[in-house]
């Protein structure tokens, strides 16, 4: 992956190019096992995808039910095994699913990237239960019954629309730059939570840009450094913000989230694609946030408003 360090020097900017290794859930998880106590989530930073549990731990809400009753996604290394994510299960529930195997033979999905829509039709077969005597909680698995291809999600076939996201590694040189140094402008105006990285360049390790109506959208993953050789640290700020097309201004931003920490264990937030959703159009971004052991699942909506918000987020899982 392609990363662009913008620094500024009286006035001069420099492009430091770098390499960087890149419900209707059928209410059987309860039922078959007791609910685990507890809350299994790892610690967020500021304003990262946010808890989610309004009518308490054994219920988790803000799903879209625009996208159908549930969500695959791929495996890494795998382009026709698949995790089936259950919306609403919790940190506190996951425990229960393991040995289940996910009512969804013969169902048909639509499976999507960054790039839009790669397949669509695709039937499903549930895989054997996986080991229960490892110490970490998984999704249910499955497999495809074709090999689609890169792809990085899916819903029930005919639920969502893609939106196909443009990144910023394939834009010309001059295109690229010139959304860098709009991305870490916007990145510095924002306010800063740790004063240990005032100052620091900002470098886009990540950014995919999409039109919507007459605004260009990005959605960027903005990186600071400290590198102490004994602690390095490390800073994210995932941005996703608005402005008019065809200008060079900097992005209204109506949504971030900053994660700080040891370089090995900050979480980081991956964009896995968009999609519309309904009658109206409902733009969705699907997002992965990585940790160390394991990771969980969100999606970033537009209001009507034309504000952005972290609204549902899965369970935390760890094999």
């Amino acid at each position: 992956m392609r990363t662009l360090d913008v620094r500024t020097n009286g006035g001069q900017i420099t492009l430091m190019m770098v390499r960087l290794a890149s419900r209707q859930w059928f209410a059987v998880a309860c039922l078959l096992a007791a609910c685990k106590a507890g809350d299994r989530r790892p610690a967020d930073s500021t304003r990262t995808l946010a808890p989610v549990f309004p009518a308490g731990p054994g219920l988790n809400s803000n799903w879209n039910p625009g996208v159908g009753p549930l969500m695959i996604a791929a495996t890494n290394g795998s382009t026709d095994s698949v995790v089936v994510v259950l919306p609403d299960i919790t940190d506190s529930t996951v425990e229960s699913l393991q040995g289940v195997e996910p009512p969804i033979a013969g169902t048909r999905f639509d499976l999507f990237g960054r790039s839009g829509k790669v397949s669509s039709s695709v039937a499903a077969l549930p895989l054997p239960f996986t080991d229960t005597t490892r110490d970490c909680f998984s999704w249910p698995t499955a497999k495809l019954q074709s090999n689609p291809g890169e792809w990085q999600f899916g819903f029930a076939s005919g639920r969502a629309q893609a939106i196909p996201l443009d990144s910023i590694e394939a834009l010309s040189s001059r295109d690229s730059a010139s959304l860098a140094v709009s991305i870490t402008q916007t990145a510095a105006a924002l306010a800063a939570a740790d004063p240990t990285f005032r100052g620091l360049p900002f470098r886009v390790r990540s950014a995919y840009t999409f039109q919507l109506d007459t605004m260009q959208v990005v959605i960027a993953d903005v990186v600071r450094t400290v590198n102490e050789e004994a602690k390095p640290r490390v800073e994210h700020l995932l941005i996703l913000g608005e402005r008019p097309r065809n200008t060079d201004a900097k992005f209204d931003v109506s949504y971030f989230t900053r994660n700080a920490g040891p370089e090995d264990t900050t979480p980081v937030t991956e964009v896995l694609g968009a999609i519309k959703v309904g009658a109206a159009g409902r733009p969705i971004v699907i997002v992965n946030v990585q940790y160390d052991d394991g990771g969980k699942f969100g999606f970033v909506e537009r209001a009507i408003s034309g504000k952005w918000n972290a609204t549902w987020k899965s369970a935390y899982t760890d094999c």
